[in-house]
Formats: structure tokens, sequence, C-alpha cells
């Protein structure tokens, strides 16, 4: 039996205000209405699972809590596993927030056990010489909520991801540790993400080849690229890597991938 990982961002939206693509609610009801089993796998880090569910429930997608997941969920327990009960967050006010309800102390200096680094847009100079400090001076580590290198905005521009952001530092600071990938495609997130599942026949749908599909290949999982996201289908031919499947809608991956 086919189980689809699917990422969000790029697939299913087309902004940041949770725009859905011509299609793809109905998408999601015929995966439910065909018992293809699934999960959608988004490396957002702008706000709590629960939250981004309930924005794509206005939206008009027919989902449960329990068919998403993304690395803010992750991130609480990878924290406390490491002993880390301050941080410093380059993020939304949402991821903050969250983290205060997980019962870690979100502080505006840069004397904390930890940088977290999520996706902001009021990134400045002030929270760049916070976590740069909290670093070099304080020996604070770096935790990227994901590794993503690059972000399409709204407006069709882009800007840096968290990824990107967290080699900044580390570049800046002369970091030595390794920098934790807590979203997609890691193994630990890709086998929670599968919790429950079927694990026969695992294709991972993504709008990008570099962060997600790459990695899934060497897990062993069947790439799907999307062209309705971040990059072009010209942008394979940059690459020394070619996925199973390459779709321009959703309309054509059902077609071929979930006939009746």
């Amino acid at each position: 039996m086919r189980t689809f990982l699917i990422d969000m961002d790029g697939v299913l939206t087309k902004d940041k205000e949770f725009t859905p693509f011509e299609g793809a609610p109905e998408f999601i009801k015929r995966l439910k209405d065909l018992n293809i089993p699934f999960r959608i796998v988004s490396n957002n880090s702008t706000r709590s699972p629960n939250l981004i569910v309930d924005k794509l429930r206005e939206k008009g997608f027919p989902l449960d809590y329990s068919d998403f997941i993304s690395p803010v969920a992750i991130l609480p327990e990878y924290l406390k596993r490491r002993g880390i009960k301050s941080v410093f967050v380059i993020g939304t006010s949402m991821l903050a927030d969250f983290l205060r309800e997980q019962g870690f102390d979100v502080r505006e200096d840069h004397k904390v056990d930890a940088v977290v680094i999520g996706q902001d847009k009021e990134i400045d100079f002030k929270k760049i010489k916070t976590a740069t400090s909290a670093v070099f001076l304080n020996g604070s580590r770096i935790v990227p909520v994901n590794r993503s290198r690059i972000v399409k905005d709204s407006d069709g521009l882009y800007f840096p991801g968290a990824g990107s952001v967290a080699e900044c530092l580390v570049k800046a600071t002369g970091y030595e540790e390794d920098l934790p990938n807590l979203g997609k495609p890691a193994k630990d997130f890709i086998d929670l993400a599968l919790e429950g599942l079927p694990r026969e026949e695992v294709y991972l749908i993504s709008d990008d080849p570099y962060t997600d599909l790459m990695g899934a290949k060497d897990l062993g999982i069947k790439t799907v690229f999307m062209t309705t996201g971040k990059y072009p289908r010209e942008e394979l031919s940059k690459m020394d890597f070619k996925p199973d499947y390459v779709f321009d809608s959703l309309e054509d991956l059902q077609k071929e991938l979930c006939p009746i």
C-alpha cells in the first residue's frame, strides 16, 4: 500500500496565508475517501502544529490534528534531553509563546543555553547581535527548527531559511558542533511521521529537492517533485539528482499515483 508524506508549503498551500492551491482540499478529501494513508509533513516553524491545522481547516482542508506533523512538535523534547532551559528565539512570537508554554525561559538577552532559529520575517540587527553574542560569548547551542536553505514568500520573492541563518551564526562564531536536523528529511522525523502508517511503499511529495527529496531518497523513500512551489522543473538540471516523479499540479499527481 502506498503511503504519502505530503509537504505543505508549495504543494498544498501557495503562500504564508495558507491559501490552498486549486484542488488541494479536495485532494486531501480524496485520500481520506480512498483510505490512502498520509500525513502532512511540514518544516513550518511559525507556530505550533495544532494552530497550523486550525488554519488549514479554516481554508477547507478536512484534517485531524494527527494528520499533521512539524519539527516544532519535536523541538521541546529535543531541548529538554540536552538540558536546555533558557533560549533566545529568532522566530515568530507564536514560536516563542509555544516554548514558554512548554516551560522554557524565553529571554531577550544573550545569557541563554541555546539560540532557537525559526522563520522570522522581522529579523533585525538586534536579534542577529544577540544570537551571535549568545553563541560566541556564552557558548549557547545553535538549534535551527529546520534546515531549510531558502523560503519563497507570498509575493514571489525569496529569503534565507532557518538553516541558512543558522549557518551564518556557525560561520561568524566558529561554532564547531554539528547542527541538528529536526525536520524532514531527518530519519527521526520521518520515523515519527510514519508512526502508525504502512511503510511498504512511502512517497515524499515536496517542492524542495535540496532540503527534502535528496535526503528522502537516501532513506529509500520514493521522491515526488512538485513544480508548484519554490523551484521550477529546470532546477533539476543543476543537480545530480533525479526524483522518481515530477508533476506540475496535484491533478497530474492524482492521475498517476492515486487513480480511482
